[in-house]
């Protein structure tokens, strides 16, 4: 009972938001996994995960959607615009795209729910990589996975605001020099319209 009062206040909080509302970052700190944001599927835009016990996360601070997706036609990318250690790092998942399901706008990201992703090096071409200062260069990957936990539309006042994609990942990876990395605790809760999303398959 007290479960379905939680839900349904939090969906009449979102029906009482404006478009607007869904750009920011709504920044909540998760108790259990310090220095993360909650796991979520509202559209918050926050993600976070440990690098070998290391932060890494979006800014606390509030920012305007610190992400972005790319489809063409074989893949699909998506970055995390984040820090660790007061340093700004990105992290970028490329993902394959399936035939039985074609990622023409942002409401197609809808055929992602419930799918999981396995990242492995040696045997698929789902990838993920560092980029900014000190970022670690990743040789190969291990064993690792990113799941689409929910993918859902929104509506504000009956019309499109924008689609969820909320999600989990890990993996554990190693550099050239045969530093290992182990990325635990992994979450996203991305807020996605035309602003952060761009088809290069048309």
């Amino acid at each position: 009972m007290k479960k379905l009062i939680i839900i349904a206040a939090a969906l009449l909080a979102m029906t009482a938001c404006s478009k607007s509302d869904f750009k920011e970052t709504q920044y909540i700190s998760d108790p259990d996994f310090p220095g993360l944001p909650i796991y979520s599927e509202m559209g918050y835009n926050t993600f976070g995960a440990y690098i070998n016990e290391q932060v890494f996360s979006v800014s606390s601070y509030g920012s305007n959607r610190p992400f972005y997706l790319v489809a063409d036609r074989e893949h699909l990318t998506m970055t995390l615009y984040g820090w660790r250690e007061g340093t700004n790092l990105n992290m970028i998942f490329t993902l394959p795209i399936d035939t039985t399901y074609h990622l023409e706008d942002y409401h197609s990201l809808l055929a992602l729910d419930g799918k999981t992703f396995t990242i492995d090096t040696t045997s698929t071409s789902c990838n993920v990589k560092f980029e900014g200062y000190y970022a670690p260069e990743i040789e190969s990957i291990y064993s690792g996975y990113i799941k689409f936990e929910k993918v859902q539309q929104v509506l504000v006042d009956k019309t499109d605001a924008e689609v969820v994609v909320s999600g989990t990942f890990q993996f554990r990876a190693f550099t050239y020099l045969g530093t290992r990395i182990d990325v635990t605790g992994g979450r996203f809760d991305l807020g996605v319209d035309n602003a952060n999303f761009v088809n290069f398959r048309r």
